[in-house]
């Protein structure tokens, strides 16, 4: 007989196995509606912040963004794991929706048709999507403002994507992105070197080549000027995301060869930096096309950066003026540091100056490209500009902020005729600080203090020395990184250091511009700064200008910056667009035919699709287990009802082998709310039925007798916070499924009720009557026939519990009642009944 021991064995094994699936899947259930919770919060703070009344910037955007695609993509996985793979097409709409979301973050929009090349005269900032907004905004300031830009013309978006076409290199550019494992430095270096080779061994089109030369040939001729500069402007460039020394220029080319620099600033697109930068953005490659700027070289005597409104001080309303000899680039790439005049935009005055060494200048060179030469000794710590040249800066720098709307990050340049030329203008990033309390920080050691806030707040970590690309591959996670010179190349870092120090340069270099936007605690002039030892622990307090021994977390805490801001009036409106592809909910109704997948349009449907198939997932695995006798404990009740418990958060050995469960053992919320409810209106008798109402119930249930729906014994299935309760009450059958936690963002109630023994006349009447009173309740009803499907959300616990008492007694109350209900009239009579005893109205009689 040993066979009959392995069969209930096995059968034991299978059991526990079905337990343990379900378990499982609970578990999952439970993830997706924390996901989901999380995401709500995000929408809803992104549509509060959207209404103006807190500053935020694009970074809050991106952050919140990324957080919901990827809660979303954990969503969409876990209800395949329910429900399989007839979900898949959800991520297809994720997709749709991800694509939608980036081009408006990136600011692309589709390339139209247009010229290869444009003069810069034709130009204004309308035209950015076709010449790059570097290139239009000259063209713009020139014509409205009449300030003097060098003359020139773009090579257009269209241009590049001729170029891209021609060459076929499109599919292998986006094949190289996607393969590309951001982590591994090695990798980024093999995928760019793999692209811009691509690049630059294309040919340059025929029609395009020609097009570029002829306008060309027209600027030498009427142009004065010895050499010309061909300089990045792709889409997206100097808008919401700086991409501020990411891409390549060249300066004093000749006209033979502009078509080689041109195809090379195409390929600068794709360095590992400015892979690092749109990738780490999540901007799309294909939507940022390069736009390429040719223009007169200004043979600069003094250039310089303004920055219409202190970045890190923007409260004491000042304008800061930064100033080197010869060309810019020495001042932007942070190999030298500038004379910095702080100017009052109120009266004019200025209220700080600081004047730098500057003992090397670059300048054109006859034969092409530039050369570096020395400063003569006397003028070495003279100011580069005088009191004159720093009011006309103020008056333009004015005049571009209140044109824009917004503080500006102004390039500017003085010829040796003393021509005053901008080069270039921008949206500067603003970071505002906290107001907060400082920790003491008198008992700390100081190793060095001064230099100039770049980007304000601090950080701590190991000091690691870097000074060349090559240096970047062995930076640790969470490292102070000390260099010489701020080389835009550190941006490849930007995500693993905690703060920055350099011994050159100012809040005028490229890289500077970028730590702002990664809001890295940045200090530069910080003179010895290379002598601190590598691998010592410090706290940059790149507020206070001072780095200490040691780490000091408290300090790291208060200097958090409040927040950092452009032009606002951009943020505002682009996050109104983002939310258009978020927030909107299209699939409302559970019930409607348009609620499938192929129909989710925004982030909140496919959240709001996940949350409703997953409760049904949830719903048909445990209603459909078998075996439930086996692994479940009888309910010892008064009511007359077989019930089957089985708990999905609990083993059975805690129970000790028992087979029964009192009533006052239910450990679930729910399930002891549902059930004192039907403790307190107890077991009804059968209502008064007239003839007609049991020959309605005797003719019903002749043609039911070989249905087993009503033959299975009732069950629940239960955890702490949940229940999935199925009643078998005679001929009709309901399902409650509920959810009470401390979160009312996670709580609901579904009730499902079908059949019954009379007729369908009055089984209808019944189910309506039902869910007229649950409608009292707030509830949502679905009505087909003799079904009844009805769900309420959001509730706090404490009105999750009222309401599944109220349900308990409804269940009781309704029993057998359909054969009581011959007529609207007193199925109308019982509504009004049942609604006073259960204390949702008062009797009027």
């Amino acid at each position: 007989m040993g066979w009959i021991g392995n069969m209930f064995r096995h059968e034991r094994a299978n059991s526990d196995k079905l337990l343990s699936e379900i378990q499982k899947k609970f578990s999952i259930f439970l993830d997706i509606l924390d996901t989901n919770n999380r995401i709500l919060k995000i929408i809803g703070d992104m549509e509060e912040k959207s209404q103006g009344e807190y500053l935020f910037d694009i970074n809050y955007i991106h952050t919140s963004v990324k957080s919901i695609h990827t809660g979303i993509e954990g969503l969409i996985d876990k209800l395949i794991f329910l429900g399989g793979e007839e979900y898949l097409i959800l991520k297809d709409r994720l997709k749709v929706i991800d694509a939608d979301i980036n081009a408006l973050l990136s600011g692309s929009k589709s390339i139209v048709k247009d010229d290869f090349t444009l003069p810069i005269e034709r130009l204004n900032k309308e035209q950015a999507s076709s010449a790059g907004s570097k290139i239009a905004q000259l063209g713009e300031i020139s014509s409205k403002l009449g300030l003097l830009v060098p003359e020139g013309f773009a090579i257009t978006a269209w241009a590049y994507k001729h170029f891209v076409d021609a060459n076929g290199l499109q599919e292998q550019i986006s094949k190289s992105i996607h393969s590309l494992d951001m982590k591994n430095y090695a990798d980024l270096i093999r995928t760019s070197d793999h692209i811009q080779t691509l690049i630059k061994t294309s040919r340059v089109p025929e029609d395009l080549a020609v097009s570029i030369k002829n306008s060309f040939s027209d600027l030498t001729k009427h142009s004065p000027a010895k050499g010309f500069a061909v300089r990045s402007s792709a889409l997206g460039e100097d808008t919401l995301f700086s991409f501020a020394g990411q891409y390549a220029t060249f300066l004093n080319v000749k006209e033979n060869e502009i078509i080689d620099r041109y195809r090379e600033v195409l390929a600068s697109k794709f360095t590992p930096k400015a892979i690092y930068y749109f990738q780490s953005h999540s901007l799309s490659e294909a939507q940022l096309a390069m736009s390429v700027g040719c223009m007169e070289m200004v043979d600069s005597a003094v250039s310089g950066v303004i920055y219409t409104l202190d970045p890190v001080r923007p409260e004491e309303q000042c304008m800061l003026i930064n100033a080197i000899y010869g060309l810019g680039k020495y001042l932007v790439d942070g190999t030298v540091t500038p004379d910095v005049f702080t100017v009052s935009k109120k009266d004019g005055s200025v209220r700080e100056t600081k004047l730098a060494r500057k003992t090397i200048e670059l300048m054109m060179s006859g034969t092409g490209g530039t050369k570096q030469v020395p400063v003569p000794e006397p003028e070495q710590e003279a100011p580069c500009i005088d009191d004159k040249t720093i009011k006309l800066l103020l008056d333009i720098g004015l005049a571009l902020e209140k044109h824009y709307g917004c503080p500006q990050d102004v390039e500017w340049a003085i010829d040796h005729n003393n021509r005053l030329f901008i080069l270039q203008t921008r949206p500067l990033r603003v970071i505002k600080t906290k107001n907060a309390a400082l920790p003491d920080v008198s008992n700390l050691h100081a190793i060095l203090q001064g230099g100039t806030t770049v980007c304000p707040g601090a950080g701590t970590g190991i000091v690691y020395h870097a000074n060349t690309p090559q240096d970047l591959t062995g930076i640790p996670d969470g490292a102070v990184v000390v260099t010489r010179v701020a080389f835009p190349g550190i941006i490849l870092v930007m995500n693993r250091v905690h703060a920055i120090v350099t011994e050159q340069g100012g809040t005028a270099s490229h890289m500077a511009t970028i730590a702002r936007e990664y809001r890295i605690p940045t200090l530069s002039g910080v003179r010895g700064a290379a002598d601190i030892p590598a691998g010592k622990e410090v706290t940059v307090d790149a507020t206070g200008a001072v780095i200490y021994a040691g780490r000091e977390e408290r300090l790291v805490q208060a200097r958090q910056p409040d927040y950092d801001t452009m032009d606002q009036s951009a943020i505002f409106e682009l996050i109104g667009k983002v939310l258009t592809r978020i927030s909107p909910l299209n699939l409302i109704d559970a019930t409607a035919e348009n609620f499938k997948p192929e129909n989710c349009k925004t982030f909140h449907d496919i959240t709001r699709f996940v949350h409703q198939k997953a409760m049904e997932e949830m719903f048909y695995s445990c209603s459909s287990m078998g075996c439930k006798e086996e692994i479940g404990l009888k309910l010892k009740t008064d009511i007359p009802m077989s019930i089957n418990i089985i708990y999905i958060d609990r083993s059975m050995k805690d129970f000790q082998g028992n087979k029964w469960i009192e009533e006052d053992q239910i450990d679930s919320v729910p399930m002891t709310s549902f059930w004192d409810g039907v403790n307190k209106e107890g077991w009804p008798s059968t209502p008064s039925v007239t003839l007609s109402g049991l020959i309605s119930v005797m003719s019903t249930q002749i043609l039911r007798t070989q249905q087993s729906d009503f033959l299975e014994k009732s069950f629940a299935i239960l955890s702490k916070e949940y229940m999935l309760l199925g009643l078998h009450m005679g001929y009709h059958f309901s399902t409650v499924e509920a959810l009470c936690t401390d979160d009312a963002d996670k709580n609901y109630i579904r009730m499902q009720y079908k059949d019954g023994g009379a007729a369908l006349d009055r089984r209808i009447r019944r189910i309506r009557m039902l869910a007229e009173i649950l409608s009292v309740l707030g509830f949502s009803n679905f009505i087909e026939g003799d079904f009844l499907d009805s769900s309420i959300h959001g509730q706090n616990s404490s009105l999750i519990a009222a309401n599944l008492r109220i349900l308990g007694r409804l269940s009781m109350m309704s029993k057998q009642l359909d054969m009581a209900l011959p007529n609207d009239s007193i199925a109308g009579w019982y509504k009004n009944d049942f609604l006073v005893r259960l204390g949702l109205t008062k009797n009027t009689c």
